[in-house]
């Protein structure tokens, strides 16, 4: 399902009045590009071959990749479904893939977890905020601060595909509440980056984002 809904998005995206990226990619798979997959081991080397070595685990798949004049966003998706009595996904879900991702050389990586609209205000306001507690908050206030751009979505069926409604949480005199946004492909839409991947300061990270960049010019 994710990778119907990663579709969607860049369907979405590249039908507005007002482009927000130049080119956007679903379902890559760095490690079926032999290129990359060859810098990669002779980077970090091969895991069985090198038992003392920090060799980084390798990344299978990446959801979206957003690209705006050379800056690179990788999207991490996961969507939630009612199953039984709860949701098909715990709340961390897809946080482990997102960091996974900036050993990549991404500018910047995002996690958008994207809910069926049959679930619950409830369960909404706790997974969705939830989620972003714990990505953002200080430590003091039971978050990790990490560099993980967050944002969560209602998925809604229409006659043409699928709507994204992004949810800006509001909870005043201890209830809660939550406004829709404006899509994020809609022209009036200003989408901010404020999490800049801290492992661009390494030179194999880099490296390696220079390589992302060439395999994706040559498949483009």
């Amino acid at each position: 399902m994710e990778n119907i809904l990663a579709k969607e998005f860049r369907r979405r995206f590249e039908q507005s009045d007002k482009p927000k990226f130049d080119k956007i990619f679903v379902s890559k798979r760095p490690f079926q590009a032999s290129r990359l997959k060859k810098l990669w081991h002779e980077m970090y080397g091969r895991p069985l071959n090198v038992p003392i070595s920090l060799v980084p685990p390798l990344q299978p798949e990446i959801d979206m990749i957003l690209c705006k004049k050379n800056e690179l966003t990788a999207v991490e998706l996961k969507y939630f479904r009612q199953r039984g009595k709860g949701l098909n996904h715990s709340f961390y879900e897809g946080i482990e893939q997102a960091l996974a991702l900036l050993r990549w050389g991404f500018d910047h990586v995002a996690l958008w977890q994207l809910f069926d609209e049959d679930i619950s205000k409830e369960e909404l306001w706790f997974y969705g905020v939830w989620t972003w507690n714990f990505l953002h908050a200080t430590p003091e206030e039971g978050g990790l601060n990490l560099p993980i751009e967050f944002t969560f979505y209602v998925v809604q069926k229409v006659a043409d595909g699928y709507d994204f409604r992004p949810i800006n949480p509001i909870r005043r005199n201890g209830k809660f509440g939550l406004a829709y946004a404006l899509p994020p492909y809609h022209p009036d839409f200003r989408i901010h980056a404020k999490y800049k991947n801290p492992l661009l300061i390494r030179a194999d990270v880099r490296k390696l984002r220079e390589m992302m960049i060439d395999w994706l010019q040559i498949e483009s």
